[in-house]
Formats: structure tokens, C-alpha cells, sequence
């Protein structure tokens, strides 16, 4: 059988595949003309390789680099079978990680639209959440007027050993009961909302993953100082007692930023939540 011969433009508009493209597969040796004319240098290709153009595309198509694709082409069918189940547990992998992306951006957006939705400052509310996975660190003789970097560094750094992502708020627990000065009231623990559902497994001896719990919570919310801190909590304090209601005697402090820019002056928001039983 006769094989016809397509220039280097008709093979472009048959495969849909730029004349800078073929060029470029020629000079890496991916993709070569069948002939060349030595007077015009002319590229000519036949029927056949136009197969191998397929696969080259296919290939490309699912990420494989160019490099690996030339190494590919001298595969046996048993070995280009073991190779594409090889790309598929890659492209397995990037799906996987991009569900973790999507993850994030769903939290990370709900993190904002919760600070968003809070439009009543220094006041008792109640308000329900969803569960919400985090990574807590205990801590020691840590109070209102500590600044928790070293404890938040930790956390970051197991995220990051863990290649997952990290949350811009980060919280703290402490007990529930009347307090007289901010210097008695310790936090037990530091912790950083988890952003996706992978397991952790480089936790110290002093971090876990905990859950804080779906319900009804009775909050407050306010422009963190510390001579403010007190003062609110006390509202909180005061509301449930008066009001006498069952509560789980856990306190839940979330610190919310209200800018991200270094150069200017930090400010946060306060949520104190406590979740009623």
C-alpha cells in the first residue's frame, strides 16, 4: 500500500498542532520527518506516524512532560501499560490535593462570612455552629496578657512538616467560671482551626486533634484589649448564670484579624463562645 506524504503545514491542520510545535518535536527528537528535501529542507511526513503523533498528544494531555514522553516511546505495551498506571496514581494524587484545595477555599470563605456575620459588638448572642476540626497545643501559665507565638509557631510548624495548609485565626480554651483578673485566667490550650480532613501525624506529646462541637453557643464579641477582655467576658458570665442555662463549662476563644497588612496596626476581634448543653 502506497503512502502519501503531508508537508509540515498539512500535518498541522490534520493534527491540530502548531508548525512552531513540529518544528520544536523535530529539534528534541520526540517527533521527526519522515523526510527531508535536501534542496529546500522541506519536512515531509507519512501516513503512519501520524499514530505516533496521537500518542504524543494523549500523553501531553494527561501532564506527562516531553521528556518523559520520549522515554515512553520506547516502551513495550507491557511497560506502557505499567507507565500510564503510574500516571493515573499521579493524576490521583493531584485530585486528591485539589480536593484539599477546595477545602480550604470552602472553609477559609465560611471563616469570613462567620466574622462577617457578626454585626452585634459587646453584646450576648446565641448562635449556632457546625462542627469544626482543630489542632490544639497545651499550654502553661499562659494568660490574657501573654502573646502565644511560641506555642502558635509549633502549630504551624506541624502543619507545615504535614505540607497542609494553615488557617490566618487561631483560638484558645480555658475553663468556665467567674474570673476577678485576667492574670488568673490560664488558657490549657492554644489551637488553629484544620482547614482540610487529612490525618495528622506528626503531633508533639503536648498537641492532639480535637473537635469542637456542633450546637448552640451563647457568644460575645469584641475589639480585643486587654482592659476590655474582662469586662466582656463578664457579660458572657453574668447572661448564662442569670438566665440559668445548661452549658458545657469549656470557653472558646476565637481571635479574628481584622486586617492583613504588616504595616498596619493590629487588630483583632474577639469571639468568646460557650456551647450550651
Amino acid at each position: 500500500m502506497e503512502e502519501n506524504y503531508y508537508s509540515i503545514g498539512e500535518v498541522a491542520k490534520l493534527t491540530n498542532i502548531s508548525i512552531q510545535t513540529l518544528r520544536y518535536y523535530d529539534q528534541i527528537d520526540l517527533f521527526k520527518p519522515s523526510y527531508v528535501d535536501p534542496e529546500t529542507n522541506y519536512r515531509y511526513y507519512k501516513d503512519s506516524q501520524i499514530y505516533y503523533l496521537d500518542i504524543i498528544k494523549s500523553l501531553k494531555y494527561i501532564g506527562v512532560s516531553l521528556d518523559k514522553i520520549k522515554a515512553a516511546q520506547q516502551f513495550t505495551p507491557d511497560e506502557l501499560l505499567a507507565f500510564l498506571q503510574q500516571q493515573e496514581q499521579v493524576i490521583e494524587q493531584r485530585m486528591s490535593r485539589l480536593h484539599e484545595i477546595q477545602q480550604t477555599l470552602y472553609k477559609t470563605k465560611k471563616q469570613m462570612q462567620e466574622q462577617l456575620a457578626i454585626d452585634v459588638m459587646d453584646t450576648v448572642y446565641i448562635k449556632f455552629e457546625e462542627a469544626s476540626r482543630i489542632l490544639a497545643i497545651q499550654t502553661k501559665g499562659l494568660t490574657v496578657s501573654d502573646i502565644p507565638n511560641v506555642y502558635y509557631s509549633s502549630l504551624i510548624k506541624t502543619l507545615e512538616t504535614e505540607n497542609s495548609f494553615l488557617s490566618s485565626r487561631y483560638g484558645c480554651i480555658y475553663p468556665y467560671k467567674q474570673y476577678h483578673d485576667v492574670d488568673t485566667l490560664f488558657y490549657s490550650h492554644i489551637f488553629t482551626p484544620l482547614l482540610t480532613d487529612r490525618y495528622i501525624t506528626h503531633l508533639t506529646s503536648d498537641m492532639n486533634v480535637q473537635m469542637i462541637p456542633a450546637g448552640r453557643y451563647v457568644c460575645v464579641a469584641f475589639i480585643f484589649t486587654r482592659e476590655a477582655y474582662l469586662a466582656q467576658y463578664d457579660k458572657l458570665y453574668n447572661y448564662i448564670e442569670s438566665e440559668q442555662l445548661q452549658i458545657v463549662p469549656t470557653v472558646y476563644e476565637i481571635f479574628m484579624p481584622l486586617n492583613y497588612s504588616p504595616n498596619e496596626e493590629d487588630k483583632f476581634i474577639v469571639e468568646l463562645k460557650v456551647l450550651l448543653a
